[in-house]
């Protein structure tokens, strides 16, 4: 029987509506209402906006080297329980995924464990050149600043030839932040990071993308071209340096928290960034406490935004674009991000009157922890949808 999503308020061309889906053979197959005629599966989205399946571009899902943090199944887990229908993977791993053998061993694990959809970016190196050729990834991920990892270009004209080298209808991902303790250092050097990877990518009309946004100047700075786009996590947004000092080691990420005037001013930037990644980085406590950095934010980046619209801090008819058809257009993921005849039947129903408390004992996220510990959200994910197939219905996992 072919699934027909009934009677919710579906987003379609920037604004919702009320109409049906029909889905079948896992593809989106007529939109629009009345569409019951008998012989459908039905799936109950009454009171529930329809949007499409989310995508995040940047997640850090561990494996394989660090599976006491997250795996594949643990990870994509939290990613359903989010509204996530795709993720995207960096490479910096334990060993990193920079050769094609590492690539396809990730693709592999990926497809035993996971229940939503992992693709993956590929690390640069100063030497990895032709391992980039042989992989013919989808993008690319190029660090200018020491991170978690290895991952880091030395050589002065390594960041150039890859730009030269790589497909330029492909994006190439940039993380420019530096991690220099001292405020006025770091930001210096993300400042010129930024600034060199830009000119760079416009010498070559190279696609490339910036990673975590975390001051209005990198934005300036980056996008200098119509091939340039960039991506903020809801930390960026939602907390800063005083939070920093309050969490204390659960505080710290790359880039680190900015102050509260410059989160203040991010949000005035909201028009020229172009997506929402979570940079969901797990880490135990335990590791927390001895210097790692990054928090996970796969089951809290939805509900934050939609907390935000309802606070009348921005309009839900960008958040949506910035979670589904823009991440799909700048890593060219064919068939996502709207809902329309013939794109995959990824979908994520969205209850807006859900009230729920961030509890991290109650996460799905293999470390059982988050920097929003406490507060209190109105909107979440409800029920999700890849290919025609529910992973989550009412709340509750389909495994």
């Amino acid at each position: 029987m072919s699934p027909l999503v009934k009677g919710g308020r579906v987003f379609l061309e920037g604004g919702f509506r009320d109409a049906d889906i029909l889905i079948e053979n896992g593809k989106i197959k007529k939109v629009g209402p009345g569409l019951d005629k008998g012989g459908e599966r039905p799936v109950n989205a009454s009171g529930l906006l329809v949007v499409p399946g989310l995508i995040d571009p940047h997640v850090h899902l561990r494996e394989p080297g660090a599976e006491y943090k997250e795996d594949f199944r643990t990870g994509t887990r939290a990613a359903v329980a989010g509204g996530f229908t795709t993720v995207m993977d960096m490479p910096n791993n334990n060993p990193p995924t920079t050769t094609a053998e590492r690539l396809e061993e990730k693709k592999k694990l990926a497809k035993k464990k996971a229940l939503c959809e992992v693709l993956f970016h590929f690390g640069t190196t100063d030497s990895n050149f032709e391992e980039v050729r042989k992989a013919d990834p989808g993008s690319l991920k190029v660090y200018m600043g020491r991170t978690t990892g290895e991952l880091m270009l030395k050589e002065k004209d390594s960041l150039e030839r890859h730009f030269s080298e790589f497909d330029h209808r492909r994006p190439i991902v940039v993380h420019a932040s530096d991690d220099s303790p001292d405020e006025k250092k770091n930001l210096a050097a993300t400042y010129a990071n930024a600034g060199h990877a830009a000119s760079v990518a416009q010498k070559h009309g190279q696609r490339a993308h910036l990673a975590h946004v975390s001051t209005p100047h990198e934005i300036t700075l980056f996008k200098k071209s119509a091939n340039t786009t960039c991506e903020v996590a809801p930390h960026y947004l939602f907390l800063s340096a005083k939070d920093a000092k309050r969490l204390g080691p659960m505080g710290s990420a790359y880039p680190p928290l900015r102050s509260e005037q410059k989160r203040i001013t991010l949000w005035h930037c909201l028009e020229r960034i172009d997506c929402i990644a979570t940079d969901h980085a797990p880490h135990t406590t335990e590791d927390k406490e001895a210097g790692a950095r990054g928090f996970p934010g796969l089951e809290t980046c939805l509900s934050l935004m939609l907390d935000a619209h309802h606070k009348g801090l921005l309009g839900i008819d960008w958040v949506i674009p910035a979670m589904t058809e823009n991440p799909a257009r700048i890593f060219n993921l064919r068939g996502k991000g709207r809902i329309a005849a013939g794109y995959d039947a990824d979908l994520t129903l969205i209850d807006m009157k859900k009230e729920w408390t961030v509890d991290g004992t109650e996460l799905l996220t293999k470390c059982r922890w988050s920097p929003f510990e406490g507060k209190r959200l109105k909107g979440r994910a409800v029920s999700v949808m890849r290919k025609g197939e529910l992973l989550m219905e009412d709340g509750e996992l389909r495994e």
